[in-house]
């Protein structure tokens, strides 16, 4: 699978990248404060869009928040179609000053100024299917590789399979499994090692190598016990397939 940042992009003077894509021209472009507005008015929309039982893995953020991310030197990504939002995620990089990662319940596998975390991913309903997570994911890598970022998060709710799913298919590994004691969910912590993950990325069979890896287990995706066990043991969350999470050992021991 080519790098969809840099193969299905020119650059734009005023953003990261004009995506083609299905015959229409998508910008990518850096957000700031300025665009909070827009921000939230996605962030709307889309949580309206939803489901009852699915706005409750969304967590709406507030101006201030923004505000506050803005001036501590954060991104957020956004994609635009004629003029209008449709796509946008958010980019916390820590630092040493600034340690907050957004991480509910994990133990972090860096310090705080080598980690990078996307969160808050959003697409406007009417232009899913135009693969716009994934160029959102391969500017946040290229980004963070050339910050020397070295490791790579996101956090899902477990029973949020939209969500860690698509995570798990853009290459990140569910490494452990958090507990949010106020919501009473438990939170799947997503993780990958940001140059190995841009190199897996750049690989033909990028796509479908989860479905046909060595040393595979699977389980039900309600079996909380049993992935955890399966985590302790030294394996990786790398798959969903038909309601049952796949994972792989790494082998040589080593983990992504």
């Amino acid at each position: 699978m080519k790098n969809f940042f840099k193969s299905a992009c020119t650059h734009n003077d005023n953003g990261l990248a004009t995506l083609l894509v299905k015959g229409k021209a998508f910008d990518l472009r850096c957000q700031s404060a300025q665009q909070i507005d827009d921000i939230l008015n996605l962030q709307t929309l889309v949580i309206d869009a939803l489901a009852d039982s699915e706005k409750t893995f969304v967590v709406a953020k507030q101006r201030a928040f923004f505000e506050k991310h803005f001036a501590q030197g954060n991104l957020v990504l956004g994609v635009y179609h004629e003029g209008q939002l449709v796509a946008q995620s958010i980019i916390v990089n820590p630092t040493a000053e600034n340690s907050k990662t957004g991480m509910t319940d994990m133990a972090l596998p860096g310090t705080p100024e080598t980690l990078t975390i996307i969160q808050g991913v959003m697409v406007h309903p009417a232009y899913r299917g135009h693969k716009l997570m994934t160029a959102m994911v391969d500017a946040w890598l290229s980004i963070a590789a050339r910050q020397g970022r070295v490791h790579a998060l996101a956090e899902a709710c477990s029973d949020n399979h939209y969500s860690w799913s698509v995570f798990l298919k853009e290459g990140l590994k569910l490494h452990s499994i958090g507990y949010d004691a106020n919501d009473n969910v438990h939170l799947y912590n997503l993780h990958a090692q940001v140059q190995p993950l841009i190199r897996s990325r750049l690989r033909p069979a990028f796509a479908t190598a989860a479905c046909k890896l060595k040393r595979e287990k699977a389980c039900a995706v309600e079996d909380i016990a049993t992935q955890k066990t399966l985590i302790d043991s030294g394996y990786k969350g790398v798959a969903f397939d038909k309601a049952k999470l796949v994972f792989q050992k790494p082998l040589f021991g080593r983990a992504a």
